[in-house]
């Protein structure tokens, strides 16, 4: 049996993983937006950051590994209306979502910095 922490790194590195299948422009995309993603989960709130993230095309791989996630733990129950959902549910369902979601970003951000190979320019 896997500890809570354990699942989420497990999971970040799988979505990781996915990525470097694409194409070099596209991985250094998802990299600097997971890279920003506890930040603007703690700055502007859960909401406000999937609201943006879903907003940018090339920020809607990282939109979908953060619902995605949230789902798997039942803070949603549909990946294609989760930040629908999210808007609609109380406050203490948000926030423990919210806890949630920076506890993934922080390990997204961890394994990207890893998987994801730095441009020299960087």
């Amino acid at each position: 049996m896997r500890t809570l922490n354990q699942e989420r790194g497990l999971y970040a590195l799988e979505i990781v993983k996915e990525v470097k299948k694409k194409p070099d422009k596209a991985q250094k995309k998802y990299k600097s937006y997971a890279k920003k993603l506890p930040a603007l989960i703690a700055t502007n709130g859960l909401i406000a950051t999937l609201a943006f993230l879903k907003s940018k095309s090339d920020a809607k791989d990282v939109y979908d590994s953060v619902v995605r996630w949230l789902k798997q733990q039942e803070y949603i129950e549909s990946e294609e209306n989760g930040l629908e959902e999210l808007l609609k549910v109380d406050y203490h369902k948000l926030r423990l979502a919210t806890m949630e979601a920076l506890a993934f970003a922080s390990w997204l951000k961890r394994i990207v910095e890893i998987e994801i190979e730095e441009d020299e320019n960087e």
